[in-house]
């Protein structure tokens, strides 16, 4: 007689969830913060917000390159997210599931 070797579990995860997905999930975080903060910068080397100047001035910058940023960000962002995320994850569906990855995708129309 044999018996049935149980099941593997890996603690922290969540109900229904792997380790990859996890994985998955940190990585498009990580994608996204890093496209957002590059567009920013790069906004502000451009000077989108206007010439460096008074404080009143520079606030109401700031306010202009984060705007724009977000607007970027819900139009689908630059691409580079997802292309990070296929990078350091070519098995999960690259970006599958995230809502700017799949918008972005649902636009581009196929070859």
């Amino acid at each position: 007689m044999t018996r049935a070797i149980a099941p593997v579990t890996t603690p922290g995860l969540a109900a229904g969830g792997t380790a990859r997905d996890a994985r998955a999930d940190k990585v498009h975080h990580a994608a996204a913060e890093f496209e957002s903060m590059l567009v920013k910068q790069l906004l502000k080397a451009a000077r989108v917000g206007g010439a460096a100047g008074s404080e009143k001035t520079s606030a109401y910058g700031d306010m202009a390159v984060d705007a724009l940023a977000s607007a970027v960000e819900r139009g689908g962002g630059l691409g580079l997210a997802r292309r990070i995320e296929q990078t350091l994850c070519p098995h999960s569906g690259s970006g599958a599931g995230h809502a700017p990855a799949a918008a972005a995708a649902a636009r581009d129309p196929k070859p």
